[in-house]
């Protein structure tokens, strides 16, 4: 799957951050030192030594080592599914999706889905993936390709997002694939919610599951010759 550095790139390049970095000021060296460490306060909680805003924090929600199961968002302290419609039943290509070779002989593309926050939506490929075939997702080893993942909320300003999922069964139909463009279809999903990100993705027995009924995709908005 996915490495977390090279996913994090994607979804930056694809958002437009510009990549800019804080200006660090030193103190004039005869400036009296100062404690200027702010107090931890809630939401936040310190955890370790760590100030974290355990309202929203998926590894430390509502108290510290809190940690969601795969799929789960820390909401208001509490750890929640995605919403099964996180994902819309029609995704349209648009500029900031990428098609892009990631390694190993798997080729991803990607469509930020943005809306409710960025919630990627990806199809992973490689050579051998059949076009204008149907492909039972449920024969697929997790981590190889052709694979169908998503992600809730993306944040850009942590580099962080709230959950992973991947589609262990269902029929995936590519239409069309080529080096700018994707066209295809996903139905009768089950997607479940996965621990170790993009990385490592391993299904969490204890995650979130839905169903998908179709989701028509396009993917790259120049379309293939």
């Amino acid at each position: 799957m996915v490495r977390p550095s090279l996913f994090l790139v994607l979804i930056v390049a694809a958002c437009g951050d510009d990549g800019s970095n804080p200006t660090i000021v030193d103190a004039m060296p005869d400036a009296p030192p100062v404690d200027s460490a702010p107090a931890c306060t809630a939401p936040n909680m310190t955890c370790g030594t760590s100030c974290l805003d355990v309202s929203v924090d998926e590894e430390n929600c509502g108290s510290c080592g809190m940690e969601c199961n795969g799929g789960q968002a820390c909401n208001a302290n509490a750890c929640r599914c995605a919403p099964e419609d996180f994902i819309p039943p029609t995704l349209m290509s648009g500029q900031f999706d990428q098609l892009m070779d990631v390694g190993q002989g798997i080729s991803i593309a990607l469509n930020p889905n943005i809306g409710d926050g960025i919630n990627p939506f990806i199809v992973g490929y490689n050579a051998q993936t059949p076009i204008d075939t149907d492909i039972d997702l449920s024969t697929i080893t997790i981590g190889e390709a052709p694979f169908v993942a998503a992600g809730y909320h993306f944040d850009l300003g942590t580099n962080a997002i709230d959950a992973t999922f991947i589609a262990t069964a269902g029929t995936l139909r590519i239409d069309q694939l080529c080096a700018t463009h994707m066209e295809g279809t996903l139905t009768g999903a089950t997607f479940k919610g996965t621990t170790g990100g993009f990385t490592d993705p391993a299904v969490d027995p204890a995650g979130c599951t839905f169903p998908i009924a179709t989701v028509t995709f396009a993917m790259g908005d120049t379309p293939c010759p």
